[in-house]
Parts: structure tokens; sequence; C-alpha cells
């Protein structure tokens, strides 16, 4: 047991260190539009990218890539720390699209996914857990096992903004197109993927900026235990809600401006 501990502490930091030097050479914000692989596919993988981003934000400290084809947006984020990806599957990631470089857009368009709630937030968060730390017991969970029940569970994608959806709840299985993914992979690391049709946005014509808003959102109050006792408390870190804003420019794929 003491192996397998020292193992898995000596992956972490050699993660971190590798994460670190990678971080320092991304731009904080993403700098210019990206046309999306012509293979790309939501699948909660990067390999259509090589696995390579476009910037790191310590904001929200995750990878990220926004971009477009003639059809979608698609926004590709990665959480490589355990702190930041159970965050992510605790409250959610939003996306939040303004139809020009203001950022009080009050027809802004607002993707939010995971939604997981009650006992179906804390199936994946323990499924995470055990994935990601020595339980003591002797059994361990696999990535494959992981991403089983995070698929079980998270069905839902909310919406705000899209005047041609009135549901506010649609399921990832939707015929309106819209599509987000996310898996965890042997690593550990979290991989999210969204595509929005453009038709959805109202955005303005090729090469004028609008702004982006991206939230990794706080955890949703934690309930009381059987026992009349809250869960035990968790860094403050891993529950507020932190954001930031960027922008961007729809790229034309013939042009790549």
């Amino acid at each position: 047991m003491q192996n397998a501990t020292f193992k898995l502490i000596a992956s972490i930091v050699l993660s971190v260190v590798t994460t670190s030097a990678i971080c320092q050479k991304l731009p904080a914000i993403q700098t210019g539009g990206v046309v999306a692989p012509a293979n790309i596919k939501i699948d909660g993988k990067a390999t259509e990218w090589d696995d390579k981003f476009q910037a790191y934000n310590n904001h929200i400290e995750a990878f990220y890539t926004l971009s477009n084809n003639d059809k979608n947006l698609y926004l590709i984020v990665r959480a490589t720390t355990h702190e930041i990806a159970s965050k992510i599957v605790r409250g959610g990631l939003t996306l939040i699209i303004n139809h020009t470089e203001k950022k009080n857009d009050p027809e802004a368009v607002s993707i939010t996914y995971p939604i997981l709630r009650g006992a179906d937030m804390s199936a994946v968060a323990n499924a995470y857990a055990r994935k990601s730390f020595d339980q003591g017991d002797g059994v361990t969970t696999s990535a494959k096992q992981l991403n089983d029940v995070f698929e079980a569970k998270s069905k839902t994608i909310e919406l705000t903004g899209i005047k041609e959806i009135a549901d506010k709840e649609i399921s990832v299985y939707n015929d309106v197109d819209i599509k987000a993914v996310a898996l965890f992979d042997d690593k550990n690391a979290l991989t999210y993927e969204l595509a929005i049709p453009l038709k959805y946005l109202n955005l303005p014509a090729t090469g004028e900026a609008f702004s982006y808003h991206i939230k990794v959102n706080e955890e949703p109050a934690a309930p009381m235990t059987t026992s009349g006792r809250f869960p035990p408390p968790v860094p403050v870190s891993a529950l507020g809600t932190t954001d930031f804003w960027g922008v961007y420019k729809l790229v034309n794929k013939i042009t790549n401006r």
C-alpha cells in the first residue's frame, strides 16, 4: 500500500511540474481565432488537437481552446488537477457568449455542463476520488469505470438565452445539435468539450469581435448527513466560482482570418 501511495504521489508531482512548464509557455487568454480541425469530434478527447491548447488560464487553472468552423463554435477545456476537475464535476462549467464585445449583454447565451445534483454528483465525485487516491481497501477504480459512472449520471445540459430552444435543460442526446461531453483519462485529467451551432448565437460577421466568459462554478451547498452534521470542509478554492473573460473573432476556414 505504501509503495502504491508513493507512486501516486510521485505521479502527481511529475504532473504538476510538467503542467507548470507547459503553462509558462502559453498565454492566459487565447490571442486569436482558431479554425476547428476538420476531424473534430465531441468525445472528451483532445486527439484531433494533438493534445495542444491555445491558453492556460490561472483563474480557472485549466487549459482551453475556443475554435469554430462554418457551422459551430467549439470549446475544449482540460483540467489536470484533481481539485479543479472535481470542482467541474460538482458545479459544472459554464460558457457565456455575448453578441458584441460588451460584457453586459442582456441576451447573452449561457451553456452549462455537466449538471450533477445530489446522489448523481456524489456518485461521480466519489468514483473520481477512488480513482485518484488509495482508499486503503485494495479496491481500485479504472478510468473506464469512472467514465461509465460519469456518462450514466451526466445526462443534462443547462441553457439560457437561446430563443429557438424553450427548454432551460436539455438532454445530452438532444436533437438541436448542442453537444457536450467530458471524459477522464488514465492520468486523472478531465477533458471537457462543447459544440454550439452558430445559428443559435447571432454573432457578428466574420472578423468582428465578441466577448466570452468561462466559469468553473461553485459547488452547490452540501446537504447535511444522516447524523445531522455537515460533511468535512474542503478548500475554499474548490468551492468558490472562478472565471475569466476573453474576446474572440470567428475565423473563416478558407482565409484563416
